[in-house]
């Protein structure tokens, strides 16, 4: 690394020999803005000392941009791709590597592995497992995570099989169930931990201080999106000094009781609705206009998603499903309100 760059704690990224700073680059808001604007924060974030930088297939240009941001430097990169099968994974790691203008990727990881379903396709003969690993044996990626949204599956995954280098998943101060059985496995087991989503997918107003209790706990790295400069110096502002005041301890907690019951994790419990009501979904979409924007989100059938809410009859099985109280009718009316002042999901 260039030795004038300001000088970030690391940690070893599991069982590879990766030291990468406690907060990583997130790579998914750089698609929704101006592309001069994407490079400079890329770039910002590299000049302030972050080396590790997380992308995707699906991240649209996202690729494109760390790559052209980044080119001729010295960093660590993570992509990933949900294609899986063998072959196409292996393709993917191919443009994945043309986009990154990389000989080598750091870290490739099997992308949104949800359920032990996908989890057995991924692992099976012909599946995406193989294809990353006849990569790994070319030389084209040097180490296999994954990544996913339901740690028991992630917890499913470390324990059937040892390619795994790391793991990516939600972590921050309302999502952080993987503390107790999640993390425990991973230090065990020598795989490291991607926190993903830091602040809530955006739904934190503090973000800087959700980043720092985030980066102060067992994992290895936080990932936190970042789309412009100025988010990249708040973001690693945070990473300098990771002993929590009691005056921050005591907002981390109001943001926590703020939260808690109004906080989807993603598990899915609650469905599927007898009704059709496509719940998580609806939930979601927020965060998903915020990282990605509005017309990716249509792409993937936003419009047939709110339609779904008027299914709705409030009969109340998703409340006695979810693990977490959270007032799943009131939630998706206030989602359907807010979709409905946002233009692009309203037009023909």
């Amino acid at each position: 690394m260039t030795s004038n760059r300001p000088i970030l704690a690391t940690r070893r990224l599991g069982k590879t020999d990766l030291e990468v700073t406690v907060v990583g680059f997130g790579g998914i808001p750089i698609q929704i803005v101006p592309e001069d604007v994407a490079v400079a924060a890329v770039r910002r974030a590299y000049e302030l000392g972050i080396n590790f930088f997380d992308t995707a297939r699906g991240y649209t240009n996202s690729e494109e941009r760390i790559g052209k941001a980044l080119h001729g430097r010295d960093y660590f990169v993570a992509t990933k791709s949900g294609n899986r099968e063998a072959e196409g994974v292996y393709r993917d790691v191919e443009r994945s590597l043309a986009n990154l203008r990389r000989r080598q990727i750091d870290l490739y990881q099997l992308h949104g592995v949800n359920n032990d379903d996908e989890l057995d396709n991924v692992l099976a003969a012909g599946g995406a497992l193989e294809g990353l690993r006849r990569a790994r044996e070319e030389g084209k990626i040097a180490h296999i995570g994954i990544t996913g949204h339901r740690r028991e599956t992630l917890v499913n995954a470390i324990q059937r099989c040892d390619d795994f280098a790391s793991v990516q998943v939600p972590f921050n101060v309302v999502e952080d169930e993987i503390l107790d059985n999640l993390v425990p496995l991973c230090a065990e087991r020598d795989v490291g931990i991607i926190a993903m989503k830091p602040i809530g997918g955006g739904n934190f107003t503090n973000a800087p201080l959700a980043v720092k209790w985030c980066m102060a706990q067992p994992i290895t790295v936080a990932i936190p999106g970042m789309a412009t400069p100025q988010e990249v110096e708040e973001d690693v502002g945070a990473a300098h000094d990771l002993e929590m005041t009691a005056e921050e301890q005591a907002a981390i907690e109001r943001m926590r009781s703020e939260l808690s019951h109004r906080t989807c994790r993603r598990c899915r419990y609650c469905e599927p609705c007898p009704q059709g009501v496509q719940i998580s979904s609806l939930l979601h979409g927020r965060s998903i206009i915020r990282r990605m924007g509005a017309a990716r989100w249509k792409e993937w059938g936003a419009v047939e998603v709110i339609a779904s809410v008027d299914l709705c009859t409030e009969c109340g099985e998703c409340l006695e499903k979810c693990p977490y109280e959270l007032p799943i009718p009131e939630l998706i009316r206030e989602a359907a309100a807010h979709y409905r002042t946002v233009p692009e999901l309203t037009e023909d």
